[in-house]
């Protein structure tokens, strides 16, 4: 195998300039006085260090923002685990011979530009959309913006949750199921105690696989409702650090790391209870 190392070279390099690198100059302006930056007019003699920049984690907008975030998450992760379950085990359980073709109409929306399926679904939902002009009635959720961001979340990141279930129960050995109904379980009862516990992996990945993205997302709440600080989510806030005429990437940064940090610990979990990795995208 070690004639082949040299084929990870590119990947090593990839990784430094656009991943290594990155992460040192976050790091960098997290614990500097640097609030802006260009190449042009940067001067290292100007640049201090300081610890200062963490009172922005104590920070009242930070944290209710990161709430919020943590909040809407949730409420669409398990949103996304009461309506992909079913259709994941219906999938998984059929004897349509041509199942994955069902499966291929939930996981091809994945394969379509991430903004366009969420200014599609909002459009859905909001006033003058395809169903009021097609079927004559209206989802109008744009007087309730957090329900929409909510609603957005969930149809936007349910293949993320299908994927990773079905995966699992495809590979489940049916026979387990034949034996417990055999020793006298019901269909109900077999489905708690056997068919869900092997299933774990996958529902723990899907959950993660759909919290962390929508916990972190900035693009859904911007497009639904218009960029109102009312219901600003943390991706948003941070946007706002290094987009505004008046930039603050010390203080982005420093939020920044902690979102990392936070994703890299539910990776670390993901990696414990999957650990061959089976049920990843």
């Amino acid at each position: 195998m070690n004639r082949f190392k040299k084929f990870s070279i590119p990947y090593l390099v990839w990784m430094i300039i656009f991943t290594g690198i990155p992460l040192i100059l976050m790091i960098v302006f997290a614990f500097s006085t640097i609030e802006s930056f260009s190449a042009y007019t940067f001067n290292i003699s100007e640049v201090s260090f300081t610890a200062n920049n963490l009172q922005a984690l104590v920070d009242k907008t930070f944290i209710n923002s990161l709430l919020r975030s943590l909040l809407y998450a949730l409420i669409a992760t398990i949103l996304c685990l009461l309506i992909g379950y079913p259709i994941a085990y219906f999938i998984s359980h059929s004897k349509l011979k041509h199942k994955y073709l069902i499966l291929l109409i939930f996981i091809m929306p994945m394969w379509t530009n991430m903004l366009l399926r969420i200014q599609t679904i909002n459009n859905l939902l909001s006033e003058n959309s395809f169903f009021t002009n097609v079927f004559g009635f209206t989802i109008d959720l744009s007087d309730f913006k957090a329900l929409k961001i909510i609603a957005v979340m969930t149809l936007v990141y349910l293949p993320f949750m299908i994927f990773p279930i079905y995966t699992v129960l495809e590979k489940m050995d049916i026979s387990i199921n034949e034996a417990s109904r055999d020793l006298g379980a019901s269909p109900v009862k077999t489905f708690f105690k056997v068919t869900m516990p092997m299933s774990s992996k996958g529902i723990f990945s899907g959950i993660m696989m759909v919290f962390l993205p929508a916990a972190m997302s900035f693009t859904i709440p911007k497009i639904v409702t218009k960029e109102d600080p009312n219901y600003a989510m943390v991706g948003q806030l941070i946007e706002r650090q290094f987009k505004n005429y008046t930039t603050f990437y010390n203080i982005g940064s420093i939020w920044s790391l902690v979102i990392i940090i936070l994703v890299l610990g539910s990776l670390y979990i993901v990696s414990k209870v999957d650990e061959e990795g089976e049920t990843l995208l």
